[in-house]
């Protein structure tokens, strides 16, 4: 086949120029987008029934969706949380579940329970998540004049929001913070007792007149006709003249008995942008878009906005393409001087330099070429597929340089350049093939990681996979070919080695020889040395994500009181002007958010505050001066500072606890008194500092009594007492009127004061006497559940451990002993159990590498012994990476563990060229007569003097190509760093090892044979 190939030089070249050609094409066409689009297998559903409390929410509305939601197949997991005014349920399906199929499913039987819902009640809604519904880009509306607010909502809610969905690529737009208009009536009730009318009467009234007859038509001769029927209702006047019947046979209009008037309905949450109310617009990318040019487009367009409707400022914030620019820059880096570097390197060690030339043509047209292949498969240009390209770099030059190394060590023996080419890639072939398996068969397999995780390499593992695969093509066809076209000149002409080559090579036999003269000492260091990892591996920390330069906090609040939104408002401007000196932007949710993909259960009493600084220091400075204002002016809120998240860490952020024991009555009955003696046996939990759950939190609440049998006595409705304290203290709507340009919800309102106040309104008894409701109804303060939580078992009430807390792993026993003891029934959740599967799931992925390892070296070698001695140099490359990481006071984190990943493939690439070699020389010196020992020892010795050239050029060229990530600033390049520490740690320091571990191993294997 190569010698096919390279007699037809013009079919070669113009293959790879069309293949380049259609790579150009497609890195134009390539989706640009922060992440994968990974559909993650979590439905989330929201349920809003305002003016509710948890328990009755969680009785009437949260427990029959649980209970028929958990029989969907595929589910693994379903939790729920009410609170007051609104409860939320997590669906979690396991990894292979047709998520489209379980979306309608969960729609399906959420429409089969809905008649059972309360009718004013809105149909839960439901979420699907997916990594391309991460906001790209938040735009913030704000009125100039803020009476002019709902006016700006209507703007926001009907024009701008139309526009940013008609730019092309944009998938959602969501809105928080919108205030609409609704028709207040509020009776007047003196007059209302005096002509025998009550409240109910009134809305009668209004939905009698507000009825919709539907589809009427007529039909005149030939002709048929559509009847549409009005009511009439024009403006606020028009409802006014309503005629509302009195028991005495007159009517009276509706504005006699109670006045109307269009109000802004209070919101149950509002958006704070720099302390003033605004409105928040996140904005959502479709998953085949160029995320790089649909923000210029969005910028563009909130241009014209600004000109358009200048009764509103405009602002763009949390622009998360700077992730994206910051990957794009780093393999810009890497192409530019790594690229650099690694012809330097060639340089230095080759002295023809138009080998150096060729060799370093492999990293430009094998990366175009692989964005075809990247077009082809449907993969985008995203951080998880960047950073595969950008750890391939360094490997790409590495199959030009064994087999353009192999054509010219056979020119300089004197063979023809065609013989040479065939002759040299032969020779290598089999070396080099195995050395990009055995990159694969170490990284492929991380596709098997159960999660998200698993989900996300595979765009890293496929980029990598790809990109060395393209090189492979590049190196055994391409580069021979243009070797015979450029380099056509004699032998004797070519040089080969540098200066400083050739002294580097006189050291390292030197080496060998001094080496050899101690072999039992030097491979006991050896061995040692890679024992080093086990001491080393404790004492490196462990972390989630590298440390990168962090500007920006989340505060989450909880009050810890019955507020009301107004008042929660008024505390987060306070803490606003205490964030202004120092923040350049500052956003708040506060109360309940609108927009219809938050995931997060926020109730009314509670608020995110979110901020930017310029930097990490000032970022540190203000979140304590944050934390003492809270502290001193609110000691009873509780509050939590946390580093705001981006759309990369946020997918790996753990919401769950660490350590969570789910606690139930082993009665099955819940009652104050259970959770009172819970609260009190805490002192005797078998671990210190238990975090007690939301399950146990309450807050104050009034409960009415109301006396039935005085009620009988004097003849007082069950029903019209209802409607009272629907009308006192609850929302009581009375129809929708779909005028006055769309629909406004219509209710009754009435003035708000203490209860003992309200409590003095009248009910009108079966006799026509007016009553206060005081007469009938007592109340006294209480406490209610704050949240109710509940799993497929149904309530519970939950303890949590931080990862801080000693002897987790011994404690399960203790602690259902101790739950045991209390009357309760015990189970266990959280990230350590997760962690525990993943720990499980990367040891076997461990074991199927290795094996994968063994079995490509067996079919290599045809031997069972030497895949071990290749093998062996694992924990060498192992050690120098930790070793590296130590002294740099990394951390192993996620980035470090890909960095590993890759030393294991690199750092058996040497051992297998040298091992092939000295298989190849001993037996062609064996068949010319030379004794076992002395065979031995001469293959060893020219194997060595072969294989040190393309060894340290591949190892030099892999780790100086990561080298500008060291010294580049930016979020890119902070989350590289540990994998390039580990990377440069295992090349170099683990390769040095190598060079004279494989020759001892050797000798010591075969010297007996």
């Amino acid at each position: 086949m190569i010698h096919y190939l390279l007699q037809r030089p013009i079919a070669v070249l113009l293959s790879f120029i069309v293949l380049c050609i259609f790579g150009l094409i497609a890195l134009n066409l390539l989706p640009i987008s922060l992440l994968p689009d990974v559909d993650v297998p979590q439905i989330v559903v929201k349920v809003s029934y305002p003016n509710t409390a948890a328990e009755a929410l969680e009785a009437r509305i949260i427990r029959p969706l649980r209970e028929t939601l958990t029989g969907i197949p595929g589910l693994k997991d379903i939790e729920s949380r009410s609170s007051n005014h609104r409860g939320i349920i997590y669906l979690a399906f396991e990894y292979n579940t047709k998520m489209d199929l379980a979306y309608i499913e969960v729609n399906e039987r959420i429409d089969r329970l809905s008649a059972q819902f309360p009718r004013d009640m809105p149909r839960p809604q439901t979420t699907r998540i997916n990594t391309s519904d991460i906001p790209i880009v938040r735009l913030q509306v704000t009125p100039k004049i803020q009476e002019d607010f709902v006016q700006i909502s209507d703007l926001v809610d009907k024009l701008i929001k139309r526009r940013l969905e008609q730019l092309e690529g944009i998938s959602i737009v969501d809105i928080n913070g919108l205030q609409q208009t609704n028709i207040a009536i509020e009776p007047h009730r003196e007059v209302l007792q005096a002509l025998h009318v009550s409240e109910n009467d009134l809305a009668q009234t209004i939905q009698a007149a507000n009825l919709d007859f539907g589809g009427l038509s007529v039909r005149d001769g030939n002709y048929q006709y559509f009847v549409k029927v009005s009511n009439g209702f024009e403006s606020i006047a028009d409802i006014g003249r309503l005629p509302v019947p009195t028991t005495s046979g007159l009517s009276v209009p509706l504005a006699k008995l109670a006045t109307i008037r269009s109000i802004a309905e209070p919101p149950s949450g509002y958006h704070l942008f720099n302390g003033q109310p605004a409105l928040g617009i996140t904005i959502q990318k479709q998953a085949a878009s160029r995320m790089n040019e649909l923000v210029p487009r969005i910028q563009n367009l909130v241009k014209q906005f600004e000109k358009d409707y200048p009764q509103a400022n405009f602002a763009l914030t949390q622009d998360q393409t700077y992730l994206l620019n910051a990957g794009i820059n780093n393999l810009y880096q890497d192409l530019m001087y790594g690229g650099i570097l690694a012809v330097l390197v060639l340089f230095l060690f080759l002295g023809n330099y138009a080998s150096s030339g060729l060799m370093s043509l492999n990293i430009p047209i094998s990366l175009i070429i692989t964005f075809a292949l990247f077009y082809v498969l449907g993969i985008s240009l995203n951080i998880i597929s960047l950073s595969g390209l950008a750890l391939g770099i360094g490997m790409l030059i590495d199959n030009s340089i064994i087999v353009l190394d192999s054509i010219t060590r056979k020119r300089r023996e004197g063979m023809a350049m065609l013989a040479s080419c065939e002759r040299g890639i032969s020779e290598v072939v089999t070396p080099v093939l195995s050395q990009v398996l055995t990159t694969v068969a170490v990284y492929a397999p991380l596709i098997l990681l159960p999660g998200l995780a698993g989900l996300l390499v595979y765009d890293q593992a496929i980029a990598l996979t790809i990109s060395l695969g393209v090189s492979l093509v590049v190196a055994f066809i391409l580069s021979p070919l243009l070797y015979k076209l450029f380099l056509g000149n004699k032998p004797q002409s070519i040089k080969e080695d540098t200066r400083f080559y050739l002294w580097i090579l006189a050291g390292y036999h030197r080496m060998i020889q001094f080496i050899f003269q101690r072999k039992i000492l030097f491979f006991s260091i050896t061995c040692l040395f890679g024992l080093l990892a086990f001491w080393l591996f404790p004492k490196i920390p462990i972390a989630n994500l590298p440390k990168v330069e962090k500007r920006e906090t989340l505060v989450k609040i909880d009050w810890q009181t019955p507020l009301s939104v107004e008042e929660n408002v008024q505390r987060v401007q306070k803490l606003d002007r205490v964030l202004a000196s120092s923040a350049v932007s500052r956003e708040a949710e506060v109360g309940i958010p609108q927009f219809l993909l938050a995931s997060a259960d926020q109730s009314i009493q509670q608020a995110q505050v979110y901020y930017a600084c310029k930097n990490q220091s000032e970022k540190e400075s203000l979140d304590q001066k944050a934390k003492a204002w809270l502290q001193k002016t609110y000691p009873g809120a509780s509050f939590q500072f946390e580093d705001a998240s981006n759309a990369f860490t946020q997918l790996f952020n753990a919401s769950n606890p660490y350590f969570e024991i789910r606690l139930r009555p082993a009665n099955g009955h819940y009652n104050a008194a259970i959770l009172e003696g819970l609260k009190a046996s805490m002192p005797s939990f078998p671990l210190p500092n238990p975090q007690l759950g939301l399950g146990i939190a309450k807050e104050p609440s009034i409960k009415l009594l109301v006396d039935a049998e005085k009620m009988a006595l004097y003849g007082v409705d069950w029903n019209n007492l209802q409607e009272k304290f629907r009308l006192l203290f609850g929302h009581y709507p009375i129809t929708e009127l779909r005028k006055f340009s769309g629909a406004q919800q219509m209710h009754f309102t009435s003035e708000k004061g203490k209860i003992d106040d309200l409590l003095q309104q009248g009910i009108t008894t079966s006799h026509g006497n007016t009553l206060p409701i005081a007469a009938f109804v007592k109340y006294e303060l209480d406490e209610m559940p704050k949240y109710i939580t509940a799993d497929k078992s149904g309530k519970y009430v939950a303890l949590s451990l931080d990862e801080n807390s000693p002897q987790i792993a011994q404690a399960k026993t203790k602690i259902l002993h101790w739950a045991n003891q209390h009357g309760f029934t015990a189970g266990f959740s959280g990230n350590y159990f997760e962690g525990l599967q993943n720990s499980h799931a990367l040891f076997k992925i461990f074991l199927i590498s290795l094996l994968l390892l063994y079995f490509i070296l067996a079919l290599q070698f045809e031997n069972l012994i030497q895949p071990l001695l290749v093998m062996l140099t694992i924990p060498l490359g192992v050690t120098g990476a930790l070793l590296l990481l130590y002294l740099q006071q990394g951390a192993l984190d996620i980035m470090a563990a890909i960095g590993f990943v890759v030393v294991l493939g690199i750092i058996v690439d040497d051992p297998i060229l040298k091992v092939e070699v000295i298989n190849r020389l001993l037996k062609l010196y064996e068949s010319s007569g030379m004794s076992r020992r002395q065979a031995l020892e001469k293959a060893i010795h020219d194997a060595g003097d072969i294989s040190l050239k393309p060894l340290l050029m591949t190892s030099l060229t892999t780790s100086l190509a990561l080298v500008p990530v060291l010294f580049t600033p930016g979020i890119g390049s902070d989350l590289q760093k540990p994998m390039v520490f580990v990377i440069i740690g295992g090349l170099t320091i683990g390769t040095f090892f190598t060079t004279w571990f494989i020759p001892l191993a050797y000798w010591f294997i075969t010297k007996k044979k």
